[in-house]
């Protein structure tokens, strides 16, 4: 996304310092998201009214009504360019033509007929959205390569990057054709070669998963959407006939990676939009994505380096669906919780007795839908590192103190813990807000580490009091400690949970460590 504005931007700020660098970038990117949402002043006379309407074959017609305006969110509204102008393309890949596409046309039966598409496996469409393109954008060629090299997909790329440039509201405009483009090929698919609605899935990035749920809307039942931060501007807070919403498929998944950046306005949706939304790292700013200009350009070139300057925390979505695709170490597993301060706090780390309250981001988020509701969307939370392939280890670590029978003053001061793996070690310091560990009390914690741990061997237990009294020995009573992986979803399995008691009815004394059994 912003291919082309973040390479001269690049070009012109090469040479200025790194913070200047982003100050410019920053008043760039606000005076440019006014001009595209508001349009040049002498595009005036292309703004629809309410009422306005275009038609065109196949298509039918699309209409200027009241849904599509309000005076904040949606100010400004546009009639779509003609199909010829925004001539959307479909190109076909499949692992028998993994690099070079077959493009099928909607209103070319023949094509259709005689292409390889195989109609009893899943067809997979992926949209791009805002000024991208298959060729600025290579993430989509990385996804059509992963989906392929993960299953036997017909895979279709959705390039419609003809109708997709400034001004903003005339692309969002065009977002409505190109939607019923889509679902006029899934329909001649099925009449042509038996291709079943509910067996396509539909990947959409920024203004491509509302494409997505235009196209869903015309169909008898899609199979599933996934929305990669579906796009904020002119579509958030809107009624569902405008954006992406649960009933535009039979399972809707979105990823939130740009609700409230920071540092720059956001690109993507806050709003729930889906059967269930994903907010990893809470939906905001993307670790990794304050790395340095010249360590993008190194590692990933000019323009994609540019992209990722601009607008890196929205193609994270991209990122983490991809990587989801084939990475088997680390399972993403997402958790429901109130808040993303509960989430990190390792007050959210159970998936339910029927497994309802967590759910598998990316490719497999799929394995929700025997959970959805299609009137209420559930809002999910997870943690990522900075870089591929983001998908990290973490545990919900409990401890429990002992309320001694006499009565113990409550201390002050932080714990360590040892934990000994299979695969690696952890050395990990636990604290509280203030610094209190009360007796009696239980403290959860969450525990990231972008190493595996393996299967737990062995917990070494301490702590350090943090008072200034030398002439006292400190000392602290411990009941258990327990080790949850969260990165299991299955409930049953071994690894879950592990528990390790401190046995003795000795206190602890500060900076002492302790073995910890494991117990029942």
């Amino acid at each position: 996304m912003f291919a082309v504005l973040s390479t001269c931007l690049f070009l012109s700020i090469q040479f200025v310092s790194s913070s200047s660098m982003k100050n410019t970038v920053n008043n760039e990117l606000k005076r440019f998201y006014f001009e595209i949402s508001m349009g040049n002043q002498s595009d005036n006379n292309q703004r629809a009214s309410i009422g306005s309407k275009t038609c065109m074959t196949d298509l039918g017609c699309f209409e200027i009504t009241k849904d599509f305006f309000h005076p904040i969110y949606r100010p400004v509204n546009f009639l779509p360019q003609d199909r010829a102008t925004i001539h959307t393309r479909f190109l076909l890949y499949m692992r028998s033509n993994p690099k070079e596409h077959h493009e099928l046309h909607s209103n070319k039966p023949d094509k259709i007929k005689n292409s390889l598409i195989k109609p009893e496996h899943k067809t997979v469409f992926i949209i791009h959205g805002f000024f991208d393109s298959r060729f600025y954008g290579k993430w989509m060629e990385m996804m059509k390569d992963n989906l392929l090299l993960n299953n036997d997909y017909n895979v279709i790329i959705v390039d419609w990057s003809k109708g997709n440039g400034a001004p903003y509201t005339q692309a969002t405009a065009n977002c409505r054709v190109v939607g019923a483009e889509v679902a006029f090929l899934i329909k001649q698919l099925e009449e042509i070669k038996g291709v079943s609605p509910m067996n396509c899935h539909i990947i959409g990035h920024s203004l491509g998963a509302h494409i997505a749920g235009y196209a869903g809307e015309r169909l008898n039942k899609l199979g599933r959407i996934s929305g990669l931060d579906p796009a904020h501007p002119y579509f958030q807070y809107m009624p569902p006939s405008v954006r992406l919403d649960p009933t535009d498929a039979d399972f809707v998944d979105n990823i939130h990676t740009d609700s409230g950046s920071h540092k720059l306005l956001p690109l993507g949706m806050i709003q729930l939009a889906g059967h269930i939304d994903f907010f990893p790292n809470n939906g905001m700013s993307q670790p990794g994505c304050a790395k340095s200009v010249i360590h993008s350009i190194l590692l990933e070139g000019l323009i994609d380096a540019s992209r990722r300057f601009i607008a890196c925390n929205h193609q994270r979505a991209v990122d983490y669906f991809m990587f989801s695709i084939n990475y088997k170490k680390a399972l993403q597993v997402a958790y429901q919780c109130t808040s993303w301060h509960d989430y990190i706090s390792g007050h959210c780390a159970e998936c339910g007795k029927d497994g309802s309250k967590c759910a598998i981001l990316g490719i497999q988020a799929d394995q929700y839908k025997r959970f959805k509701n299609d009137t209420q969307s559930v809002k999910m939370y997870l943690t990522t590192t900075g870089s591929a392939p983001f998908w990290e280890y973490y545990y919900k670590v409990e401890v429990k103190l002992r309320k001694p029978k006499e009565n113990f003053e409550d201390k002050k001061g932080s714990i360590m813990l040892q934990l000994h793996g299979t695969s690696h070690d952890y050395n990990v310091q636990l604290t509280t807000k203030t610094g209190n560990l009360i007796h009696g009390a239980t403290y959860t914690y969450l525990v990231r580490n972008v190493k595996e741990l393996g299967e737990l061997l062995s917990v070494k237990f301490s702590w350090a009091s943090s008072s200034w009294n030398f002439f006292k020995t400190h000392t602290l009573f411990l009941d258990y400690v327990t080790i949850k992986s969260m990165n299991v979803i299955d409930e049953r399995k071994q690894e879950y949970k592990q528990k390790f008691c401190y046995e003795s009815v000795e206190a602890i004394k500060s900076k002492k460590e302790y073995f910890l059994k494991e117990c029942k």
